[in-house]
């Protein structure tokens, strides 16, 4: 038991993120749960709290984990992590190059998408979201196809044309576009996440004279609907802009 995670649901659909260990004990603001029940009903089973509340009990998807984690940066929304895998190409086999860790949200699509065959080189340069990162990826994720690095891109040691994918998050990612470029094979993709347009602009001004070329720039939109039968809206509550993914191709020729 020591250990195991799970996500309880309540009749609101509120998510809570637990890790199990003997004697624990879960803590709704309805009442209480030993993690010994929610061990024993197991994932799709039910529990209630010492007051009657009833709480579902799962194994958090990866777009659950993700949301309900801890944070030492602001994370990768699920729905832009798993739209740069798409944009990255990604399959299981493949070596993919990250700068900008966070908190390893997008380093977890990453590594899935990649498979235990795959690597994902990961660089962050600040040591406290380094560590929350290590920590969250390793309590979800239990394949060793993850290196961290301490540091930054622009210092890393690397052989060119050796990765298949390069994915950005950082402030400034210009600074490391051309050692993200002579890393990456020829006819492949970087990657990068921008939160405001501004940063677009200049990414793609400072990568003139480099073997890139822009594909696109897009945003992500994911709209929910609430099903009350005979109604259906859109939920009130949306998440709205996240953030811009600017896609490159390296090529032979620029």
């Amino acid at each position: 038991m020591e250990g195991e995670l799970f996500l309880l649901k309540d009749a609101k659909g509120r998510a809570f993120l637990v890790r199990l260990k003997e004697g624990g004990v879960f803590h709704h603001h309805r009442g209480t749960v030993p993690h010994e029940e929610i061990r024993k009903a197991g994932p799709g089973g039910k529990v209630w709290t010492h007051l009657g509340e009833e709480l579902s009990v799962h194994h958090p998807t990866l777009e659950e984990y993700l949301l309900h984690m801890r944070r030492s940066a602001t994370p990768t929304y699920p729905k832009d992590a798993s739209a740069m895998v798409t944009l990255l190409d990604l399959a299981p086999g493949m070596r993919v190059l990250e700068a900008g860790t966070g908190s390893g949200g997008l380093t977890l699509f990453l590594a899935r998408a990649v498979g235990p065959t795959g690597l994902v080189e990961s660089y962050e340069k600040r040591p406290q979201h380094l560590a929350q990162a290590e920590a969250n990826v390793r309590a979800f994720w239990q394949v060793e196809n993850v290196r961290f690095h301490l540091g930054s891109l622009e210092e890393a040691s690397l052989e060119p044309e050796s990765f298949h994918g390069v994915a950005l998050d950082l402030m400034e990612p210009w600074k490391v576009l051309a050692k993200a470029a002579w890393a990456l094979m020829p006819d492949r993709f970087l990657v990068a996440y921008l939160p405001n347009i501004t940063q677009v602009l200049e990414l793609v001004q400072r990568a003139e004279g480099l073997p890139l070329k822009l594909e696109r720039v897009l945003e992500v939109a994911w709209r929910e609907w609430e099903i009350r039968l005979p109604v259906a809206h859109p939920r009130f509550q949306q998440v709205g802009h996240t953030a811009f993914l600017a896609v490159f191709r390296k090529w032979k020729d620029c």
